[in-house]
């Protein structure tokens, strides 16, 4: 099997080490292994001083076999049903040697720890390995245990928190957050296993994080947030019929200038659930220039004439990919 060069840097095995302090500054480099066959991208040191080594069986060969003429029949793999290489090694420390394992699932971007006997518990993956708990055990001849459904029995009570409830998860394209945490508790009755928890007042979404702490408390931050701000022009602006305006905004995410838009609101009375004299006018223009980082200009024109916008105060608003900024008053006339 020929390795693909785009990856040849990462089948390499290389040692950095501290030299002392009379000789040359800046640590020393050693070349270990120049090809191991596969791309380290999951690694764990063991107690008898091999380093188990895995990778994602579903990007094609690697540049080593399975052993004893192995191959992996997966008909749920999404690049490759038969399979005789090997996605996973051992690496020998002291003989500087390889050994090959047999990994049957996908492990791409999975998890793992190694328990107080010494076993690696690896859990989780990709695609037919996202349910999987492996074992590893640290011996002369070990091999991957697998056990396809060790993430689907009953555990604790989970805590679900942070996130949105419409969108997928990643950067800008979740939306409307879910303010209030959810227990869930599988040992409850079916219909009563979902406790509601107080809500927060600022929304957790993409790149959020929560920690237990040792009081039981959990410790909540972070958030990317996507809501523009308008920085020009300033709040109580006066506007006339048919001006060119330029209005600057910064947003934390790529804008996308097609889902850029400038809006004005007319502020409504309201009686009996029904609002009067309430207008939304979407100006025109729309053409959107970058000024620096996380800075844009949108050029637009406001209503023609008072038949579009009666003079008066509106609420004028930036939206990105349907996010409104906190609005600024303007008066037109």
């Amino acid at each position: 099997m020929t390795p693909n060069p785009i990856f040849l840097f990462f089948l390499h095995l290389s040692l950095f080490t501290l030299v002392p302090s009379a000789a040359a500054a800046g640590g020393q480099w050693v070349l270990l292994n120049q090809n191991i066959g596969i791309v380290a991208m999951h690694m764990q040191l063991l107690r008898n001083d091999r380093v188990v080594i895995f990778d994602r069986t579903d990007f094609g060969l690697s540049n080593i076999s399975l052993p004893n003429g192995q191959c992996r029949n997966d008909p749920n793999d999404t690049t490759l049903q038969t399979d005789c290489s090997a996605h996973s090694v051992e690496y020998d420390v002291a003989s500087n040697s390889i050994r090959p394992l047999t990994v049957l699932t996908d492990v791409w971007c999975s998890s793992g720890s190694v328990a107080p006997d010494g076993r690696l518990i690896q859990t989780g993956g990709f695609n037919d390995g996202d349910h999987v708990v492996r074992i590893y055990r640290p011996c002369s001849d070990c091999d991957w245990d697998e056990i396809k459904s060790g993430l689907t029995q009953r555990r604790w009570d989970v805590l679900i928190i942070n996130g949105a409830s419409a969108g997928t998860a990643g950067w800008e394209v979740g939306r409307d957050p879910v303010l209030k945490p959810i227990i869930y508790q599988p040992d409850n009755l079916i219909g009563s296993r979902f406790e509601v928890q107080n809500p927060s007042d600022v929304p957790r979404m993409y790149h959020s994080t929560a920690v237990l702490l040792r009081d039981g408390r959990v410790l909540v931050g972070g958030s990317l947030n996507m809501r523009p701000k308008i920085i020009s022009p300033a709040s109580s602006a006066k506007l006339g019929y048919q001006q060119w305006i330029a209005v600057q905004f910064t947003v934390a995410s790529t804008v996308n200038g097609n889902l850029v838009s400038v809006t004005m609101v007319a502020p409504s009375f309201n009686t009996h659930s029904f609002s009067m004299n309430q207008r939304l006018l979407v100006l025109g223009g729309g053409n959107v220039t970058t000024l620096g980082k996380s800075t844009y200009e949108i050029g637009v024109v406001t209503p023609g004439s008072g038949k579009l916008a009666p003079p008066g105060y509106y609420m004028l608003f930036v939206v990105h990919q349907e996010i409104p900024s906190e609005g600024i008053w303007v008066q037109i006339q």
